[in-house]
């Protein structure tokens, strides 16, 4: 997220913050490295503008991103809102660094999907589904495929660009959405979207949040969605590829004894 500096919006943000966790303004400005009554004096000067070293401690020590700390009306959102703000950034930053085994869904697979005989898609997000759909007539037509039932554009959605899914506990799947109407204008600005859902065994598949929602949250859902992007370009070691490299590293190749000791 880039915006303008907004310190009345940073004011508010601590003032909240500090508030949520029943911290005293003391103890963050001695966690910030800043005198006492510092931030009670840049309130009142509207001519200064704390640092960006002030700003990352005061992150730090509330608890949350820069961005959320700089960008963010945190008392303006409901609980869920500030829960899935905190989810959000926790996936930005573990996939930075290097912590999360995101998988890539090309649009070319997803958009060709099929069905079972007994009609059944094997991607929990997807299902065979029949609905009008605007066509070269002057009636929209009756039509029948396999399609994501998206939240912004139900239907009538076609995978517009690469997804990625992460698996979490117990068998449920993260899924990272880039979708369009399967039909609209050229340059239709609202003709595109990026969806998160969950799919839970035994509950099935729920809408977490857009890029699209009229929230913070749509900034952090695009701001994930091109970290994620941009780090699946680069190699990735799963666990197993590492244990072997690591034993290689230390002069070792030989096999192990106990299978067990293997940690995969």
């Amino acid at each position: 997220m880039t915006t303008e500096f907004n310190k009345q919006l940073m004011l508010d943000n601590i003032a909240f913050l500090l508030k949520e966790f029943g911290k005293k303004i003391g103890e963050l400005e001695t966690d910030a490295g800043v005198s006492p009554g510092y931030i009670s004096r840049i309130s009142k000067d509207g001519n200064t503008k704390p640092g960006i070293e002030f700003i990352m401690k005061v992150a730090d020590s509330l608890n949350t991103s820069m961005d959320t700390l700089l960008n963010v009306e945190l008392a303006e959102m409901t609980p869920t809102e500030r829960y899935l703000v905190s989810f959000l950034e926790k996936l930005n930053k573990d996939t930075l660094d290097d912590k999360l085994d995101w998988n890539k869904e090309s649009a070319d697979r997803l958009n060709r999907a099929e069905t079972d005989k007994n009609g059944n898609s094997d991607h929990p997000l997807l299902s065979y589904e029949t609905f009008y759909e605007e066509g070269e007539s002057d009636y929209p037509d009756e039509v029948s495929r396999v399609v994501f039932v998206s939240n912004a554009f139900d239907c009538k959605t076609y995978i517009n660009g690469d997804c990625f899914n992460l698996r979490l506990k117990n068998g449920s799947v993260l899924y990272l959405m880039s979708i369009s109407k399967s039909v609209h204008r050229v340059n239709d600005p609202d003709a595109f979207a990026k969806e998160i859902w969950m799919y839970t065994p035994g509950t099935g598949a729920n809408f977490l949040c857009s890029n699209k929602d009229k929230s913070p949250l749509a900034d952090l859902v695009e701001n994930l969605y091109t970290t994620v992007s941009e780090r699946m370009k680069h190699p990735r070691l799963k666990n197993e590829l590492q244990y072997v490299i690591d034993a290689f590293m230390k002069d070792d190749i030989s096999d192990d004894e106990d299978d067990d000791t293997i940690p995969f």
